[in-house]
């Protein structure tokens, strides 16, 4: 497999540190709030990884952290007089419920910040023992920029500009502008931890190394486009420094989501949680949305995109319900597909794990479910066609691929029929149409066209199509759906 890594800024052959095994870290959300859909994409795109490789047969752990104490859960805590225990507790417990929600697995691990002092006054001390870390007077730890002579390598930015605008703070201790803190002595007030140093807690970015350092060297490590600088950038300095080898052999991270062509903002009212969205659209439309686009591209948020979305679905669920129908027939006769067909069907049986290969392209996956649902549905509207025992090995096959992109994508698993009536469900909802008027004026529809009153049936579809419904006459009866335009 080949993964994009963002320090040589080319695809790299993933090869595994351990033979068979993969141990990936990606960066958790601060829980001082509920979770927004950058937060969701982000845990999608290692979702799926995670998903891929463990069904190339590889042994992934997956771990993924929170940050549990941090300046903004402590300030929401004092805002709503709560415990910023507390509210930690309430944001991780809201994560877990949004992500179960849009279908992602639970990482292996979930280390706590809180649960790693120890391990973080460790690193620090060991820092200032190799002279690349010193302790100020007032109980700060400060990481020795200039003793790391690769800082820089991942963002592939020089020190020498960086510091050019840099400037240490009135009463800051510093010994260069480009020294970041390990550990801050507690302001009154705050929670604080007993150190070396006197009472206080961890900078941001040495929680992640010691969070990390049991697995590494790291196979895989990610978070979004905004970590890659300072935050990744000041982990492998710290780690690398302290614990002399590689943090991680790939850097893998995605693209973030923009609001109509914005970037999501709280000051700009275009914040959008995932609450926000599921309160409109269903999980899996979120799911198939994020995922529609490779993760190193950015995804544009409209509402136009997610009615896209459901659309989609709604086309791939049809299909397996009609396949699922096709196959309910008892006798076949024996004729060949046409040679068209079955080599198009054929070159699709290795498309979609070959774009997953190829650096987690989900845009170019979802393309060749396409080509198949295409073929598919060919098959089963050619009278022709569709009584053959070629069709029928075609649509077993078809199923069985689909049980597969299931399993990897968290996409067109559920059953058909039961997903299809909770899509109208939730359309319905969201377009505040009223069902039972529905359902009335269909059954007038259905007995006008029992009486032969063509006219009066023409009539009640007009009305149906008014209010955004499209009525299909089938053998079975009536079905109904609601038109999006």
């Amino acid at each position: 497999m080949q993964i994009y890594n963002t320090a040589s800024r080319a695809k790299e052959e993933l090869r595994p540190v351990r033979p068979g095994k993969i141990h990936m870290y990606v960066c958790g959300v601060t829980v001082y709030d509920l979770c927004h859909i950058g937060h969701a994409r982000s845990a999608l795109v290692f979702d799926v990884l995670v998903r891929h490789l463990r069904r190339k047969g590889l042994e992934v752990t997956m771990v993924r952290n929170f940050t549990d104490v941090d300046d903004k859960i402590i300030n929401r805590a004092n805002r709503e007089n709560r415990d910023w225990k507390e509210v930690a507790e309430t944001y991780i417990k809201a994560f877990h419920e949004d992500m179960d929600a849009l279908g992602v697995l639970r990482a292996d691990i979930e280390p706590r910040a809180t649960e790693h002092m120890q391990d973080i006054m460790n690193m620090c001390e060991e820092l200032i023992r190799q002279d690349k870390a010193y302790a100020t007077p007032s109980g700060d730890v400060y990481f020795r920029v200039r003793s790391f002579a690769d800082y820089g390598k991942l963002s592939h930015r020089n020190l020498d500009d960086m510091q050019a605008g840099a400037r240490i703070a009135p009463g800051e201790e510093k010994q260069d502008p480009m020294d970041f803190a390990l550990w801050k002595a507690a302001k009154p007030g705050e929670p604080y931890w007993e150190s070396p140093w006197g009472k206080g807690r961890p900078g941001w970015h040495i929680e992640c190394s010691a969070m990390s350092r049991p697995w590494l060297p790291l196979d895989i490590h990610g978070g979004g486009m905004d970590l890659i600088f300072p935050h990744h950038e000041n982990e492998i300095a710290q780690t690398e420094a302290c614990c002399g080898c590689e943090l991680a052999k790939l850097w893998m991270h995605n693209a973030f989501v923009q609001i109509n062509s914005e970037k999501m903002s709280k000051s700009l009212g275009n914040f959008k949680t995932i609450r926000d969205i599921l309160a409109s659209w269903m999980p899996e439309t979120l799911r198939y949305f994020l995922l529609s686009k490779q993760y190193r591209s950015p995804v544009d948020f409209t509402p136009e995109g997610m009615d896209d979305a459901e659309r989609a679905l709604v086309r791939v669920y049809e299909c397996l319900a009609q396949a699922k129908t096709g196959l309910e027939r008892s006798k076949w006769k024996k004729s060949p597909l046409p040679e068209d067909i079955a080599k198009e069907w054929a070159d699709l049986g290795s498309a979609f794990d070959e774009a997953m290969d190829d650096d987690l392209n989900t845009a170019m996956a979802l393309g060749h479910i396409f080509s198949m649902v295409r073929i598919t549905n060919r098959v089963l509207e050619d009278k022709a066609l569709k009584a053959s025992e070629a069709t029928r090995d075609l649509l077993q096959e078809f199923m069985q691929r689909m049980e597969g992109v299931s399993g990897e994508l968290g996409l067109f698993g559920q059953d058909p029929n039961a997903f299809l009536a909770d899509m109208r469900a939730s359309r319905c909802r969201r377009m505040d149409i009223d069902v039972a008027k529905v359902e009335e004026v269909l059954a007038k529809r259905a007995q006008a066209r029992k009486d032969k009153d063509f006219a009066a049936s023409d009539a009640l579809r007009d009305e149906l199509k008014a209010m955004h419904v499209e009525v299909r006459d089938t053998p079975q009866g009536q079905t109904w759906d609601l038109v999006i335009s």
